[in-house]
């Protein structure tokens, strides 16, 4: 969960770290301006019974998983594999703001389906700002803008029990699962591009394929992981 190596510890931007909780998540898109339609919701398992019954539709998926050695290395090579077959209308941001993974998840959730989303507030204005920047200049520009880490922090105070200190040393890291253009796309602010995992039509399940294949790589380690479904759902 740590941020794009290029700053010495002292000299970056800490957010304090998100527990992965529906509910943290659901407030922070809430004080960014994303309308009461969309919800995160925790996918329980991945039996068909338990998938059946998450609301639909599903737009993107949030993975947490474990931080283990190699994890990265490997997947930053499947993202320079799959380089050439990325669609140029992904909406990829750098993550230079240390701890911040929840929240660039996030980000990459919303951002990819901006156009099916009702997506508002400060979170349009953003999206708006950004329009066209590359990645890292993205990245530079979440830096300077406090009403989003007004939203995080609106989230971190929620349902966390023991919010740790925000420059931590965590174990574990979240990145957003979306379909773009016909293909499923991992995207994550620590990789240079998004890792593309090939034809989809199904968000939840193909996205629940690439998590059990992250999952199996990891048996033999004693650690969780959890998967969060953003959908639109029937507002009260």
């Amino acid at each position: 969960m740590s941020a794009s190596e290029g700053k010495n510890k002292k000299d970056k931007i800490y957010w304090v770290p998100l527990e992965s909780s529906p509910q943290v998540m659901n407030k922070i898109i809430e004080h960014m301006g994303v309308g009461a339609s969309v919800k995160f919701d925790d996918v329980y398992n991945f039996d068909e019974e338990i998938l059946s019954k998450v609301a639909q539709p599903v737009h993107a998926l949030v993975f947490l998983f474990p931080e283990v050695e190699g994890t990265n290395i490997e997947r930053e090579r499947e993202a320079q594999s799959s380089k050439d077959k990325v669609s140029p209308n992904i909406w990829h941001m750098r993550q230079t703001i240390g701890n911040a993974c929840g929240t660039m998840a996030i980000f990459h959730a919303l951002g990819n389906n901006q156009k099916t989303l009702p997506i508002g507030g400060n979170i349009a204005a953003f999206f708006d700002k950004v329009n066209g920047l590359s990645p890292e200049d993205k990245a530079k520009e979440l830096e300077q803008r406090k009403e989003m880490e007004e939203a995080h922090r609106s989230g971190s105070s929620e349902d966390q029990s023991a919010a740790p200190e925000a420059d931590a040393e965590v174990d574990y890291h979240y990145v957003a699962l979306t379909i773009v253009d016909g293909d499923l796309y991992e995207i994550d602010g620590e990789l240079s591009v998004p890792i593309n995992h090939g034809p989809a039509t199904d968000v939840l399940r193909d996205g629940v394929r690439v998590a059990k294949r992250r999952i199996a790589a990891m048996e033999d380690k004693n650690i969780g992981f959890s998967l969060i479904a953003l959908s639109s759902v029937a507002e009260d």
